[in-house]
């Protein structure tokens, strides 16, 4: 991807596992045949009849291979990250095992936690857009800049948390003071636009965002917007997502077909996914990034450990 270097990698060994096949098959791409004879004249009904139970044996593997993962993620993460401060978002849609799985390996890579912020899903959609532009506006750490070319509230909303939540990259400095984040996030809090525990959320120099399966809409088009002003105010994003958040209209696809310095993952319910999650965000560390997980459009199922 544009924006940072590629890192173009072969995805380690696990991409042969069969998760080619598990992502063809929860994508849709296994087609079933109509019930029309071949040109042989016979019919492919038999064919057809079996699709079911490909589709089922082509997820035990998925699955088998998933478990493998599971077990050596802990060891491939071991100290990548250490004493690297993190911050993770999640959308509303997320789902709570997504959520802790990559947050525990987080802890396995030795990052510092950074906290937890929860966004609601008045935070994406159009109905909250004008309040949500207001406040940050309102609210904005002293010296941040919000985009005068776009005034989309996802990217506004990006910049202004990402100033008042991400250290400097080139300097490692904060951005703002612990006044400034309070009243931004309070703010946002009151409004009902996320939620966070007191006292949890410390400068970090990467934000990783896990949303749901969402692969179409407007929060869609937000998020995309949302994590990409995010990396251009620290040392980089992570978007995690589910298979079908890789889609054209997806977060995940939306971002990946903009090019940006964001590394992308589209399979974060699978232990794959959860690592290369955790080992995206050393490679934003690096200045790298990269598309990984099941999709298409992933260069690799996930960065080399």
């Amino acid at each position: 991807m544009a924006g940072r270097n590629n890192s173009g990698r072969a995805g380690w060994l696990i991409g042969g596992l069969g998760f080619g096949i598990a992502a063809g098959v929860a994508l849709g791409t296994l087609v079933i045949a109509p019930n029309m004879p071949d040109e042989s004249g016979e019919s492919p009904v038999r064919e057809d009849a079996a699709a079911p139970e490909r589709a089922e044996i082509a997820e035990a593997q998925a699955a088998s291979a998933d478990s493998v993962i599971a077990d050596l993620a802990s060891s491939a993460v071991a100290e990548t990250l250490t004493d690297r401060p993190v911050l993770v978002f999640r959308t509303a849609d997320a789902v709570e095992e997504d959520v802790a799985g990559v947050e525990t390996l987080l802890a396995d890579a030795g990052a510092i936690d950074a906290g937890t912020i929860s966004l609601a899903e008045r935070f994406l959609s159009a109905e909250g857009a004008d309040q949500l532009k207001s406040i940050v506006a309102n609210t904005l750490p002293a010296g941040a800049q919000l985009s005068e070319d776009r005034l989309d509230p996802g990217l506004h909303a990006g910049e202004a948390l990402g100033s008042a939540l991400l250290l400097n990259p080139e300097t490692g400095e904060e951005q703002s003071s612990s006044e400034e984040r309070g009243l931004l996030l309070r703010a946002l809090r009151d409004a009902g636009f996320l939620d966070y525990e007191d006292g949890t959320i410390l400068p970090a120099q990467v934000a990783v965002v896990v949303t749901g399966d969402a692969s179409e809409g407007l929060e869609s088009r937000n998020l995309a917007d949302f994590v990409g002003a995010l990396d251009g105010r620290g040392n980089g994003a992570v978007l995690a997502g589910r298979i079908h958040t890789a889609a054209d209209t997806g977060a995940v696809g939306l971002v990946r077909a903009e090019e940006t310095g964001v590394s992308t993952v589209d399979s974060v319910d699978r232990a794959v996914g959860r690592m290369a999650t955790v080992l995206a965000v050393r490679e934003q560390l690096e200045g790298e990034s990269g598309a990984y997980g099941s999709a298409e459009s992933a260069e690799a199922a996930s960065p080399a450990p």
